[in-house]
């Protein structure tokens, strides 16, 4: 079956009001377009869906009636598909889902959510944390919008920009020896214990880090999340190695950490942002103008350590 929207649309038109000839002109077209249309939705039907009569003009049968109700119920719904893929395009509608790799994005996250969601009554957002792989692979998926996520292995049918680059510091707690110093080197912990972020890539980048300093750290404990690290390194455990930071220096226990400076500072890692680059929704758009405002804005700068935080 092959059949047009434009022919069923004729063919309502037809059926509706009677007459090849009034649907020809409702519709702007030449009766002879109507007729075909009439044909073909019959011929793909396989059904005598109309009574034609040279004075009595088209009416429908009564499997014509039961199928005009479901064509009807097509044709609403092309033109509400319609309506709402304008929406999407120009409008400030719909459900954003965002992917997001970054530890520290409860920290600049929620506030741009706020911004987004207080004078769009229309919008609601999901965000969902994940690894750099499982954010691409979503986003390709059509499982997400829009990506934050570390620059590693990023996939060329993406487009990315880069938010900011984020050195590796040190947390230690706020009564260590070392905690007051303006920055320490690698070789200056060495012998501490250590609790790191066991995550994918950032844990390979802190196992680089140590290859590269010919240490071999003696690691304490590591955990999954963010805020574990912080709170082990604020109840004494050991020190640890982070990136991106909150603006607070309390821990979820009420203890208190400081960051130090890495020197000589490594390499940093790349935050960026990904998005598929084809027509994007409106709301996509105001979502990465925000993310990329932000940014622009201080750089970051809130969110790294390159002097001591207390």
């Amino acid at each position: 079956m092959d059949t047009s929207l434009k022919a069923l649309r004729y063919f309502m038109a037809a059926a509706n009001s009677g007459s090849i000839s009034e649907a020809s002109r409702q519709l702007n077209v030449v009766p002879s377009a109507v007729l075909a249309a009439v044909n073909q939705v019959e011929e793909s039907f396989g059904l005598q869906l109309t009574t034609r009569h040279r004075a009595k003009g088209i009416a429908p049968t009564a499997t014509g009636k039961i199928l005009m109700g479901r064509i009807q119920h097509l044709l609403d719904e092309y033109e509400l598909l319609m309506v709402q893929g304008a929406e999407m395009r120009t409008q400030l509608v719909g459900t954003l889902h965002v992917g997001y790799y970054a530890p520290v994005a409860p920290a600049f996250l929620p506030a741009l959510v706020a911004e987004l969601l207080r004078d769009n009554p229309r919008v609601d957002i999901k965000l969902t944390e994940c690894d750099t792989h499982t954010a691409q692979a979503g986003l390709l998926a059509g499982e997400f919008d829009v990506i934050l996520c570390v620059a590693e292995s990023l996939a060329p049918t993406v487009t990315y920009e880069t938010l900011v680059e984020v050195p590796a510091y040190l947390l230690l707690p706020q009564d260590h020896p070392l905690a007051s110093r303006p920055h320490l080197s690698l070789r200056e912990i060495e012998g501490e214990t250590m609790v790191l972020l066991d995550l994918p890539v950032v844990s390979d980048y802190f196992s680089r880090i140590f290859n590269e300093a010919d240490i071999a750290p003696k690691i304490a404990s590591t955990a999954t999340t963010l805020e574990m690290v912080r709170s082990l390194v604020g109840a004494g455990v050991g020190l640890s190695l982070l990136h991106m930071r909150p603006v607070t220096d309390l821990t979820y226990a009420g203890q208190r950490v400081v960051g130090v400076p890495l020197s000589p500072a490594p390499d940093p890692l790349r935050i960026v942002m990904g998005h598929l680059p084809d027509s994007p929704r409106r709301l996509v758009t105001a979502f990465t103008d925000q993310v990329r405002a932000l940014f622009a804005c201080d750089g970051g700068q809130p969110y790294l350590v390159t002097e001591p935080f207390q």
